[in-house]
């Protein structure tokens, strides 16, 4: 058991250490949980995609995304209870299971017997707060009671610094695109300003004219100001005409 623990933290901190991207990351948490878990043919995690629906990301088999999509279709099942709960949740036997009927009975006769989830939990803040599930990892078995409470134990310890890493690459790739945003903005202001002086200079204008200048031409070719200053700058100065 120890061993099995060492590889599992072993596993998770290279994924601290390394990832940037959310998807690979992501497959890479699922592949771990499948080799790390005994019994396991397959697993995968529970995500909320772009338009707030749950989804399946790093499915390690079709199998497990076939028993994934049956959730969320019927709105039922072990991933979708771990999220909600948010608690550990273990199905022993798929022919025998009561909780969430129409699940168990197609995925029995998908040959998935068994079914391990936990939620990927954020901790609360100083206690103040409670922790927040952002989604579910899980694996499937083909054998009934295939998992235990070391299953369970095992896939906790994944599921922990997984929630933490996804949400720190979310942060990151948010404040990325912050910084892209800032720089644009700071760019365009630039690109103003410098419009706004070569027509102070071309047109004797003072600073606050220019820029009315600039604001009247965008309102009436409907394009953005930011463009308007492009073409300020890209059109050469008319050479002076040379007195008699």
């Amino acid at each position: 058991m120890t061993g099995e623990l060492y590889s599992v933290f072993a596993r998770v901190s290279g994924l601290l250490l390394t990832e940037q991207v959310a998807g690979p990351a992501i497959a890479k948490i699922a592949q771990a949980a499948f080799e790390s878990i005994p019994g396991s043919i397959g697993a995968g995690a529970t995500l909320l995609d772009a338009q707030g629906r749950p989804t399946s990301r790093a499915a390690t088999s079709a199998l497990v995304e076939d028993a994934d999509q049956l959730q969320y279709e019927l709105g039922e099942g072990p991933c979708l209870a771990a999220w909600a709960g948010p608690a550990t949740v273990r199905v022993d036997d798929a022919a025998t299971e009561t909780r969430w009927p129409r699940w168990s009975r197609a995925s029995a006769q998908r040959g998935l017997m068994s079914c391990l989830s936990v939620p990927l939990l954020l901790p609360g803040h100083n206690g103040k707060r409670p922790a927040e599930a952002i989604g579910a990892l899980k694996v499937y078995s083909d054998r009934p009671n295939a998992f235990d409470t070391s299953s369970e134990h095992l896939l906790e310890l994944l599921a922990a610094p997984a929630a933490v890493m996804l949400a720190n690459i979310q942060a990151h790739e948010s404040a990325e695109q912050l910084s892209v945003a800032l720089k644009e903005s700071l760019h365009s202001r630039s690109v103003i300003d410098m419009a706004k002086g070569v027509l102070m200079e071309r047109q004797n204008l003072s600073e606050r004219a220019a820029l009315r200048a600039l604001t009247d031409r965008s309102r009436q070719e409907g394009a953005p100001l930011f463009a308007v200053a492009l073409s300020v700058l890209d059109r050469p100065a008319e050479p002076d005409h040379e007195r008699p």
